[in-house]
């Protein structure tokens, strides 16, 4: 989904945030291998692999946790709060979260999913210590990470926590560009420059920051400025500090685009935020789902996670030409002999080692020999096959039934629904991820894919959808399409 604030020249996103996404991306595995050696622990990509689903399991899990043991507010349950979300989500022109209260020592407001619903997570330590304005700003910025395309990335990390400084180390720069991006849209929200000021003092100080005085914390930006290695002390942490973020926004409130981006937040807009398709109510319609190259792209990136998480890809053994390059290890030559006295080389066999440990006789005969090995490479790729496609598919059935997307969807932006938008469930999901296992269907599948129209045969048999975000959204009055 895509808002205006964040498109054009005009963009709130800070300059520098895409770069930063990149490089983060670039380099992340190689840090986190880095530090994994200084800590004496391994970390590569099966154990990143390994943390993406275990995150996105646990995230869907937590809303769960949220309706259980966590208020939900909305217009008749502290209608202060819901009224202040619900003029910011229509201003914005985003759907409606689900907003909740609980009780969290360190984090004032917070914004978790991998789609639309969002939630909306605010601490009961802060809410009373916010007044409307201030209370408008944080709940805006985080509406922010929302309109801005931030939320679903940062719901992985926030599993292990943004403060962590492994995570804050690794990622960083990423995400302090989009703390500067987002401060913009909460001084939208609340309007007030003084206001948002004092809700950064007071989420930092709690009840001690309405002791300070904002314009004198804000000057000491200026001592760091002077000096490389206090700027340096940034990196540590995830968020840019307070002070900077004070002047940056002093800074933005003075520009043309803080003007227009006003202009077109105070529009006339109607009073109910956008609403989403009704589970039950509405239908997938062809023009909801995705090309086959958008599907392409999600598999991909979900077939790399998995050939990761479980090492699929062995080197077996390759036929070159004439040759015979194998991923095969002689560990021992022993003649046998047909009779006693009798050692003919044609007769002789060699114990070579399997890449799994097993350790078989061939004859040493280079014919013999040579259909031997083509047979334990024909029998092996067809076992590597058969494995990688189960765990594909059960990685399929895992995240699908849980969190409605995989890796790869929900970079693609894509989502699994049935035909009325409700959740697919387990058995449609093993039902949808059928053809995956099964080889002969899944290449069905994929010859009659160019021909589908939109909507697959396993779309079809399943009774589930593959929808993309924009597009339903557009449908429903929330983009333009």
């Amino acid at each position: 989904m895509r808002s205006p604030l964040f498109t054009g020249p005009a963009s709130l996103r800070d300059p520098r945030e895409h770069l930063a996404f990149g490089l983060t991306l670039l380099f992340a595995l190689p840090a986190a291998a880095g530090l994994g050696l200084f800590l004496h622990e391994s970390v590569g990509l099966s154990q990143v692999a390994l943390f993406i689903v275990i995150a996105m399991v646990y995230v869907t899990l937590a809303r769960g946790r949220l309706l259980g043991s966590s208020v939900r507010i909305h217009a008749a349950q502290y209608p202060r709060v819901f009224s202040i979300v619900k003029r910011a989500c229509a201003a914005l022109e985003i759907p409606m979260p689900l907003v909740f209260v609980r009780d969290d020592q360190f984090v004032p407001v917070a914004a978790l999913g991998f789609g639309e619903p969002y939630s909306l997570v605010i601490s009961s330590n802060w809410i009373e210590q916010f007044s409307d304005d201030e209370l408008a700003f944080v709940v805006g910025r985080e509406l922010g990470h929302i309109a801005a395309g931030h939320t679903r990335f940062l719901s992985l990390l926030s599993v292990n926590g943004k403060e962590n400084p492994i995570i804050a180390l690794i990622f960083g720069a990423w995400l302090r560009r989009c703390d500067l991006t987002c401060d913009k849209v909460g001084l939208l929200v609340c309007g007030s420059l003084d206001a948002a000021a004092r809700a950064i003092i007071v989420s930092a100080f709690h009840h001690f920051g309405r002791q300070i005085d904002a314009t004198q914390f804000a000057e000491q930006a200026s001592e760091i400025k002077g000096d490389a290695v206090l700027r340096w002390g940034e990196w540590l942490g995830s968020e840019p500090y307070a002070t900077k973020r004070i002047e940056w926004m002093r800074r933005f409130i003075g520009t043309q685009a803080y003007a227009q981006a006003e202009e077109w937040f105070l529009r006339e807009v109607a009073g109910e935020p956008p609403s989403l398709p009704a589970p039950g109510a509405t239908r997938v319609i062809p023009a909801d789902c995705p090309g086959w190259w958008r599907r392409f792209f999600a598999l991909s990136v979900d077939v790399i996670l998995v050939s990761a998480l479980i090492g699929s890809l062995h080197p077996f053994i390759v036929r070159e030409g004439k040759s015979v390059s194998a991923a095969v290890a002689p560990v021992s030559s022993a003649k046998t002999a047909a009779a006693k006295g009798n050692a003919a080389s044609a007769d002789a066999a060699e114990t070579i080692e399997l890449p799994n440990g097993a350790k078989i006789t061939i004859p040493r005969n280079s014919a013999r020999k040579r259909d031997t090995i083509d047979r334990l490479v024909a029998e092996a790729a067809a076992a590597t096959v058969a494995f990688a496609s189960l765990w594909i598919a059960l990685y399929f059935v895992l995240l699908v039934s849980t969190a409605g997307q995989t890796f790869g969807m929900m970079i693609a932006g894509l989502r699994v629904v049935t035909v009325d938008y409700r959740h697919p469930g387990i058995f449609r999901t093993l039902l949808r991820y059928l053809f995956v296992a099964i080889g002969p269907l899944f290449v069905v599948v994929a010859f009659l894919s160019p021909f589908s129209r939109r909507i697959m045969l396993h779309d079809r048999l399943s009774g589930t959808r593959l929808i993309t975000s924009e597009r339903v959204m557009a449908r429903v009055g929330v983009i333009p399409a």
